[in-house]
């Protein structure tokens, strides 16, 4: 059983940083009663998830890490879901910023969430290691987010370039 102390549970090579529940209403779309998408991107230098990002998942979620400063989660419907986030960096005082969504979970949720399903956005401050507040933020925000991939791994390169030299070969063969 982990020891939860000022709402940091230590980890074996990060920290678990918990956010606490928020309930609707949501603040882009009042009228949504659930989400099933959440995304999180870290805005803070030398701060990046652990691979889960999100972790202590809702049953029937699961976490997709998109790049460094980039997790989601996604699932069955809920009103109200579980954000415990796994981070490595030494900065005691960092922000995260969140975008809820509702009828995307089907997609792939590394980016593919419309706009038009925003539901919630706000970010999420911590100071001293501990949650500290949140500030709305807005669709227009989620624009600016980083959600690009990470880079492929070198074995991947490699593999892409020897398909494409052998190509090149095969094709200056047939000249």
């Amino acid at each position: 059983m982990a020891l939860i102390v000022a709402g940091v549970v230590p980890a074996m090579a990060s920290n678990v940083y918990i956010v606490p529940p928020e309930a609707p209403p949501y603040l882009i779309n009042p009228s949504a009663p659930t989400v099933d998408v959440l995304e999180a991107f870290i805005q803070t230098p030398g701060m990046s998830f652990d691979s889960p990002g999100f972790v202590n998942l809702d049953s029937g979620w699961n976490d997709v890490d998109v790049n460094p400063m980039y997790s989601a989660e996604y699932g069955t419907l809920s009103a109200s879901l579980t954000e415990d986030l796994a981070i490595f960096g030494s900065n005691p005082s960092f922000s995260v910023d969140f975008y809820a969504f509702t009828g995307c979970a089907s997609l792939e949720p590394s980016s593919a969430c419309p706009v038009e399903d925003l539901t919630d956005a706000y970010a999420v401050f911590f100071n001293g290691g501990s949650y500290s507040s949140y500030a709305p933020l807005t669709a227009g925000n989620l624009a600016g987010e980083n959600a690009t991939p990470a880079a492929p791994e070198p074995a991947t390169m490699m593999l892409i370039s020897s398909g494409l030299i052998g190509l090149g070969v095969r094709r200056s063969h047939k000249r």
